[in-house]
């Protein structure tokens, strides 16, 4: 049986390690995606995203030993804010809040004159959320994702 503790622990270290880090970009599988990797003992994480006008899409994978886990697809819109403006606030609410963000908890974290907010609801087996970055109670950015475990 899948050990869920230790999913969430790797799950949490792989996005501190890559996306948050700004680390683990190899070359993507798929022709104009962006990929990035993280690995540890058994557990192998994979990040694939397509981004392009200000909107992306992707879908992150755990395995454990060569076997799929988990998984989570998402889709954001920043065109109301730059993406390095926007880069910048998400990496630092999911380094200062990386127990609870893209995970199933309600988080708000205010960042100078933004304001981000997790909404979000489940488990590691099974969850749903979205976040959004407001800006003078006005919405600049949101994401959407979902996901869940696929294999026991």
């Amino acid at each position: 049986m899948l050990n869920t503790k230790k999913l969430t622990q790797f799950l949490l270290k792989a996005r501190t390690q890559t996306y948050v880090g700004n680390a683990g970009k190899v070359e993507p599988l798929l022709q104009g995606s962006n990929q990035l990797e993280f690995t540890e003992g058994e557990w192998f994480y994979r990040d694939i995203y397509n981004q392009g006008n200000s909107k992306f899409i992707g879908l992150e994978t755990v395995y454990y030993r060569d076997k799929p886990v988990w998984s989570m697809s998402y889709y954001g819109n920043f065109e109301h804010i730059s993406e390095e403006e926007v880069d910048k606030i998400l990496r630092k609410a999911l380094l200062e809040k990386s127990d609870k963000v893209r995970l199933w908890n309600t988080v708000q974290h205010e960042m100078g004159e933004y304001v981000y907010m997790n909404d979000a609801s489940g488990s590691i087996e099974e969850m749903e959320g979205s976040e959004i970055v407001e800006r003078n109670n006005e919405t600049v950015f949101f994401f959407y994702y979902a996901g869940g475990t696929i294999s026991r």
